[in-house]
This record gives C-alpha cells, structure tokens and sequence, in this order.
C-alpha cells in the first residue's frame, strides 16, 4: 500500500514539474513577442537597399541586457555586414548604441535571396519602455 502511494506522489510530482516547465517555456515566448509588439519599428531604411527585412526580434531570456536579432535576405551579392543601430527616448536622446553584425561567411558567401541573420546587443530591459526610436546605420 505505502508502494503505490509513494509511486502515486511521485508521479503527481513529475506531472507537476512538467507542467511548470511548459508554463515557463510558454510565457518566455509570449513575453519576447509581447516586446516586440511595445517597441517602435526600427527603421530599416538604410538597410534595406541591400537587404529584404524578413523579421526582428528583441530576446530577454538570457539576461536583463537583451539581444536584437534581425533576419534578412540579400538583395546583392556584396553588402555590408556591420551595421550601427541606435535606440533613441521621446526627446531624442540616445539611449543605447550597438553594432549589429551578419557574420562574413553569411554576408559575402550567401546567395542573393537567402536568408541571413544578425545580430547585436540592445538596451537593458528596463530601459525598454523609454525606447521611442530605432535606427540602424551602415557602419563606415
């Protein structure tokens, strides 16, 4: 009798933690596309001479310091693979800047129309809700 209600509990247990997990993974995802509904449009303008912009993502999963990820097809077979990107407040200021970067093997060697992607650091997670402008700029 003590054998079945120990495995029944251990089972319960195992149900519970599993449920949990799903809970938490679910909830991360619901959060990242929640920032990215929240946050201004970058503006891809500069970019978007040699690049199609296919999606972008911010991702605070990892820390409180988040990463911008962007997915991009090539339009030419050379284009620029470090861009700057500045996240800007309601007055203008700049917030934050980083470096957005294809890798060079994806930049250079991937076909015109095939997907790339790169990536840069972005602003803390708290500074998020002051963000009121992005715009990304070819790193000369």
């Amino acid at each position: 009798m003590t054998k079945k209600l120990n495995e029944g509990w251990q089972s319960l247990i195992l149900v519970t933690i599993t449920t949990l997990i799903i809970l938490g993974a679910s909830h991360a995802a619901f959060a990242q596309k929640s920032w990215n509904n929240k946050s201004p449009k970058p503006d891809f303008s500069e970019m978007e001479e040699y690049y199609e912009i296919v999606e972008y993502e911010y991702d605070f999963t990892a820390s409180n310091m988040g990463t911008f990820t962007v997915i991009a097809k090539k339009k030419l077979a050379k284009t620029p693979t470090t861009w700057n990107v500045v996240w800007r407040d309601e007055k203008g200021v700049k917030l934050v800047g980083q470096t957005l970067t294809f890798p060079p093997y994806q930049g250079q060697e991937a076909e015109i129309g095939e997907p790339v992607k790169g990536w840069s650091y972005g602003p803390w997670k708290d500074n998020m809700p002051k963000v009121k402008s992005v715009k990304i700029t070819e790193a000369l």
